[in-house]
């Protein structure tokens, strides 16, 4: 309220029953008797029987003894310690199976080069003819290349 109200008289009645009357009679509470804050003392409000909020005396609130708070370690706290413990072994894992997984490969890969070499030799071992008792002739050829001045050459083939 930025404006002061208008004088009017106490006995006056009020034209508007919606805004309340600074100048008329104080209303008197609708049951018990008046109680100022100073007199009372502090409150506390405690939870109720029936779900609400109740105020009471602090003085007689009953009073208990509230133990000291535990010391608190120093340090990491252990919980912690643990969880990380936890997702270093992870990743530990994770980087061992890497390695493991590449040295298999790596052994599967050398086992099936070795098996498809014994098969090669297998094969050329079955198909070449070889001295098996008085088997075909053995013809062994011999190339001799001679090279000489200004791009002449000359070859001699021999048999045996």
């Amino acid at each position: 309220m930025s404006a002061p109200l208008p004088y009017r008289p106490p006995d006056e009645p009020v034209t508007n029953p919606l805004v309340p009357d600074p100048y008329g009679p104080v209303q008197q509470p609708l049951s018990g008797a008046v109680e100022l804050a100073a007199e009372r003392g502090p409150v506390v409000y405690v939870p109720g029987a029936h779900g609400g909020f109740v105020a009471v005396r602090r003085e007689d609130l009953p009073t208990t003894h509230t133990p000291a708070p535990a010391p608190v370690a120093s340090g990491v706290d252990p919980h912690a310690q643990r969880m990380a413990a936890k997702g270093v072994f992870a990743a530990g894992a994770g980087v061992g199976a890497y390695f493991a997984a590449g040295a298999a490969a790596i052994v599967l890969d050398s086992l099936a080069q070795a098996l498809i070499a014994a098969a090669v030799a297998a094969g050329v071992a079955i198909a070449a003819p070889g001295r098996r008792g008085g088997g075909g002739d053995t013809y062994v050829t011999h190339h001799h290349v001679s090279n000489r001045w200004f791009g002449r050459s000359h070859t001699t083939v021999r048999n045996h």
